[in-house]
């Protein structure tokens, strides 16, 4: 069984400005095109049995939009999560919208967003959220403090301590770039993390070390589509000498578990 929990699929219209626009921000090849035939191709040819989509309204008022394309393209083996904006004007209703739609999963990326994730008015969502739906936050990026870090393990700390019962996935190994702090302050906490942009960056040593703390059965496989694919994602797991069964559990098992617990 292969589940990819981490992938972005975009329309054909805006696929090619989005693969720029990641390119640029984050000064890394963008391997795909990052459009939904592209990566059922994708599914196809490696046996990937189910894949998570997603996207951040980066504004307020894109909430609705991204959510319609999340609940319309889930089909085929490709399963959308929602997203929603501390500053959206009916939070409430979009809720309703998306368990009407039978989507069990709530997509946040703070620095694209613009809000810090600890922030009360996000803590007040969270708290709408945490009975019916899994979280996946986008963590970390900056390091040298050239930008604002809306993100970071702390800040998700803090989270996890205000909201016990959160059910959440911290994608990139729990802080792009801020590995290190993600050890300190995330690593051994209940919930998941998610392998996604780590390898070739985050050295094998430590990918592996924090694996190992943290606990294999609660690592998912994630290839940040359009970045790279599925594929390459497993092939790279396996230069770090996992044990077979470590392997098998992020790349299939604890996926399956989690969708299980969420009824999917």
């Amino acid at each position: 069984m292969l589940i990819d929990m981490h992938v972005h699929v975009f329309p054909d219209t805006i696929a090619p400005k989005v693969k720029e626009q990641l390119n640029h921000h984050y000064g890394l090849p963008v391997h795909h095109q990052g459009t939904r035939q592209e990566f059922k191709n994708i599914m196809r040819l490696g046996h990937v049995d189910t894949a998570v989509f997603f996207t951040a309204a980066t504004r307020p008022d894109q909430v609705p939009a991204a959510n319609h394309w999340a609940i319309t393209n889930t089909r085929d083996g490709l399963l959308g999560f929602g997203t929603l904006h501390p500053d959206y004007d009916n939070i409430e209703g979009e809720i309703k919208k998306l368990k009407k739609a039978g989507v069990k999963g709530i997509k946040f990326h703070p620095d694209f967003q613009q809000f810090y994730l600890d922030d009360p008015k996000a803590l007040t969502l969270y708290e709408k959220i945490a009975r019916d739906f899994v979280v996946i936050f986008h963590i970390g990026d900056d390091t040298d403090g050239s930008k604002i870090n809306y993100s970071t393990p702390e800040r998700l700390a803090r989270v996890l301590d205000y909201i016990p019962g959160l059910r959440v996935i911290a994608a990139h190994m729990g802080g792009y770039l801020m590995w290190d702090r993600s050890l300190k302050h995330l690593v051994g906490k209940k919930l998941y993390f998610d392998t996604s942009s780590c390898y070739g960056i985050l050295p094998n040593e430590q990918f592996k070390f924090m694996i190992k703390e943290h606990g294999a059965d609660k690592i998912l496989l994630g290839s940040d589509y359009p970045f790279n694919s599925p594929l390459t994602e497993v092939a790279n797991l396996t230069q770090l000498a996992l044990a077979e069964k470590e392997l098998q559990a992020i790349t299939g098992e604890n996926a399956r578990a989690l969708m299980g617990s969420l009824g999917l």
